[in-house]
């Protein structure tokens, strides 16, 4: 829901290709969570004091930094009791999404991610931020965008936390300029359509997780950042030589939500469809 103001007691779930995210923000005392496999937890709000326990097990009692970073290897159930209200982002990623990722690095699709608690790791508390802020803003950016910081999330859980090593470099995943162009054309006949990162991938027939890459590579873009600027410019193609209803407009560009294609427009240009439409 777009302008969501979290308050005290108050939780947002969304679940996207691969990945489901819950952001809390729970009030002080006793809480209590099943933590389930893969899942990446991140705590926001500073503790000086709070007791804990795990699967029943005995209780300890420390302090909690902000951007405390929690990796579960498997189905846990955690208590806690805390004397301040607790914001928190948990990520569950789909365990096939891990061993596709694995598979595409030439690594074992058995692959298991460590368990650590109360660690820091700037990048994992930089992708819950960002997930944190697409749920607030009612999922603005995008199918595309979190896919890339799903795929980005598995890739650093698999280098950083598998025992195992990625090499970054690709290899047959570059793009060359004929394939790039085969992409770029693709989305130009295909921006009213809700695209994906498999199907630009499957296009030149590279998989996704090596297409990402290589396309911002290519290009000094994200995917998601890219098709919604070539979004835009076909908006306000479209604003300029049509009479348009604005929501068709939008329907035209990829936006099923006018208030989400106006909210990317004003973001863009600094204005709204109608004001761009007025200004000409």
């Amino acid at each position: 829901m777009p302008g969501f103001k979290p308050e005290v007691g108050s939780s947002l779930k969304a679940e996207w290709d691969s990945i489901t995210v819950e952001y809390s923000l729970t009030p002080p005392g006793e809480n209590d969570k099943t933590m389930p496999k893969h899942l990446v937890g991140v705590a926001f709000a500073p503790h000086e004091r709070v007791t804990w326990c795990v699967d029943g097990g005995s209780s300890q009692t420390t302090s909690l930094h902000p951007g405390s970073v929690f990796l579960y290897s498997s189905c846990e159930f955690v208590w806690l009791h805390s004397q301040r209200p607790s914001e928190c982002v948990h990520m569950m990623l789909d365990p096939n999404l891990l061993s596709r990722v694995a598979a595409e690095c030439s690594l074992s699709s058995n692959v298991e991610i460590d368990y650590r608690v109360m660690f820091a790791d700037p990048t994992i508390v930089h992708l819950a931020q960002l997930f944190k802020s697409e749920m607030l803003n009612g999922g603005l950016a995008g199918k595309l965008y979190t896919e890339s910081l799903t795929n980005l999330l598995a890739v650093h859980l698999l280098r950083n936390y598998s025992g195992t090593r990625i090499s970054p470099a690709l290899q047959d995943g570059a793009l060359d300029t004929p394939r790039l162009s085969l992409v770029k054309d693709f989305i130009e006949e295909h921006l009213a359509e809700n695209l994906s990162i498999a199907d630009l991938a499957s296009v030149v027939h590279i998989s996704p997780f090596h297409f990402a890459r290589a396309f911002k590579t290519a290009t000094g873009q994200p995917p998601h950042r890219y098709i919604t600027h070539r979004r835009m410019e076909r908006a306000k193609m479209l604003l300029s030589i049509t009479r348009l209803p604005v929501a068709e407009v939008a329907y035209r560009v990829g936006f099923s939500n006018q208030s989400h294609f106006t909210a990317q427009f004003r973001k863009a240009t600094g204005t709204t469809p109608k004001g761009y439409r007025d200004s000409l």
